[in-house]
């Protein structure tokens, strides 16, 4: 792997760590607090009385995931990379 392209990967590998906790924040938690149980091989919501629920912001977490993991990858890999200018100087 290139020295230039390391940053690059650890932000990357942050901001999927970021997206995961993110993901159970808005629906795996908000299952729970609504008193169901959230069924990780389905990916659904499974209230008291059967009922499958669907979270509000369904429609937008891609777009929200994408972008978010975006932001993040290259806001660490341009913060590593000044940090290791600095160190070097």
């Amino acid at each position: 792997m290139k020295k230039n392209s390391i940053p690059q990967f650890i932000g990357v590998i942050i901001s999927f760590v970021a997206i995961w906790l993110v993901n159970d924040f808005f629906l795996v938690d908000q299952c729970l607090d609504n008193g169901g149980s959230f069924n990780y091989s389905k990916g659904e919501c499974v209230l008291v009385n059967g009922e499958i629920q669907a979270s509000d912001l369904g429609k937008y977490l891609i777009a929200i995931y994408f972008f978010m993991g975006l932001l993040i990858a290259l806001s660490v890999s341009i913060l590593i990379q000044k940090i290791c200018k600095t160190e070097q100087e």
